[in-house]
């Protein structure tokens, strides 16, 4: 059964792993003052599904209760399955066919045959990534803090950037380091390393060694998108927002403050301003780049960049009176298209049902539910709350299991996770009759 649907595996492991997540933070030894059980799921599932909205301050959990999520956090961003994988691997055994089936499909990998050389290079990359990262942020640290402390938030923070977790130890996550150069840009790379997908990652160390001889439509496209989203997200940001927020910091400050937020908006969920005194224009820009995301393969979450693209490509092609759409001189396939518009309009549904609920049962303004349902389903972290808690902390139990649900959908991938629990095993060899309506 494993083989014929490996996506139902993935949510029973994810399942899995939150709820031993959501055990270990309700024990006496997490907290101080303890968690009940729902808090203690919401922070589980926002851990390992690398989202980042919280109701429970970081400051309430012990160092072991922190140390439990951060592997929660690790775990989450790799993959439960890719953490066993490497361990395997480690002690140099061979992968079994049923857990290499459930590795392709956790890393939407199409060759099974170099699935093992693959998963080896991009586990050293993200390991790399996070230690260099690490060290990076220790020496913006250690100046502030001892040398335990100092390593100890560097490990920390550099881990939850690199996996899109948008989880910090700070109360104001890193609004205190608004101008701090070297911390900026040093979360900056970590999240889109992350983020971009390791397919692209991988693609990119072979070409440079010159073991492939060109670059694929996929990763053109991921570039191409992600460099758009991040530098005509943070020209916008800076433009919606140059006389309110930014005013009186200085052009390069403020494009520095507009760049780390178009970057962490779209899956990682940090921020180094005060969002709830954005104007509305700027949060419904920053809900459209929640809503597209990071990329295919990735850490990140929302529909991914190669989905929108694939859809925006299409529409222009339709309006040109182009029976294909293709880009970069390659077609892209009609199945992949109608994919991409399936599960743009599914995410779109799911958002705007979950909003219009909450806003309903919370008796919240729907501008900031639609927010947090769109930061929850695309894994981002991000709120529009007074406190330096999410605004779901203000929610009731049932506003804050609709979260949970987003959260872990969002993570599998709502297209995936509809496909888990309702293919069929069987599928129908015969088409019906062509019928025609008007559109």
């Amino acid at each position: 059964m494993v083989s014929k649907n490996p996506l139902r595996t993935i949510v029973i492991g994810f399942f899995t792993v939150i709820m031993v997540g959501c055990l270990l933070l309700m024990m006496p030894f997490s907290s101080y003052g303890g968690v009940n059980f729902v808090d203690a799921l919401f922070t589980a599932t926002s851990a390992v599904c690398v989202t980042g909205l919280i109701v429970v301050s970081m400051s309430h959990f012990t160092l072991i209760g922190q140390l439990i999520i951060l592997l929660l956090i690790q775990v989450g961003g790799f993959g439960y399955m890719s953490i066993t994988s490497f361990v395997i691997l480690a002690f140099k055994k061979k992968l079994s066919y049923r857990d290499q089936i459930i590795l392709k499909e956790a890393f939407n990998y199409t060759e099974i045959d170099s699935l093992t050389a693959f998963f080896r290079r991009v586990m050293m990359f993200a390991l790399f990534s996070e230690i260099l990262g690490a060290v990076v942020l220790f020496f913006v640290f250690y100046p502030q803090f001892d040398f335990l402390k100092a390593f100890y938030f560097a490990v920390f923070h550099s881990i939850s950037a690199f996996n899109n977790a948008g989880f910090s130890l700070f109360s104001d996550s890193f609004v205190g380091y608004k101008y701090n150069v070297v911390l900026n840009f040093t979360v900056m790379a970590l999240i889109i390393a992350g983020g971009i997908g390791f397919i692209v990652v991988d693609e990119l160390i072979l070409f440079k060694k010159k073991v492939l001889k060109y670059i694929s439509l996929h990763t053109k496209l991921t570039l191409l998108t992600t460099a758009i989203l991040i530098f005509g997200g943070a020209f916008l940001i800076y433009l919606l927002e140059r006389n309110n927020i930014l005013s009186g910091g200085g052009f390069f400050k403020d494009m520095l403050v507009c760049l780390f937020q178009s970057v962490t908006t779209r899956t990682a969920g940090f921020n180094t301003v005060n969002l709830i005194s954005m104007h509305n224009s700027t949060l419904f820009l920053m809900i459209v780049l929640m809503f597209i995301g990071a990329s295919v393969g990735g850490t990140g979450g929302g529909i991914k960049t190669t989905t929108a693209a694939s859809v925006v490509v299409a529409i222009v092609s339709y309006i040109r009176g182009s029976k294909e759409v293709h880009i970069f001189k390659r077609r892209i396939p009609d199945e992949i298209v109608y994919k991409s518009f399936v599960i743009i309009i599914l995410s779109f549904f799911v958002v705007s049902l979950a909003a219009f609920v909450l806003s309903d049962i919370e008796n919240a303004n729907f501008l900031s539910c639609l927010f947090e349902t769109v930061s929850a389903l695309s894994t981002v972290g991000l709120s529009i709350s007074k406190t330096n808690l999410s605004l779901s902390n203000s929610f009731n139990d049932a506003g804050k299991l609709i979260i949970i649900f987003l959260m872990f959908a969002g993570r599998i991938g709502l297209f995936s996770f509809s496909v888990a629990l309702f293919r069929s095993s069987t599928q129908k060899r015969y088409s019906l009759p062509e019928g025609r309506i008007f559109v």
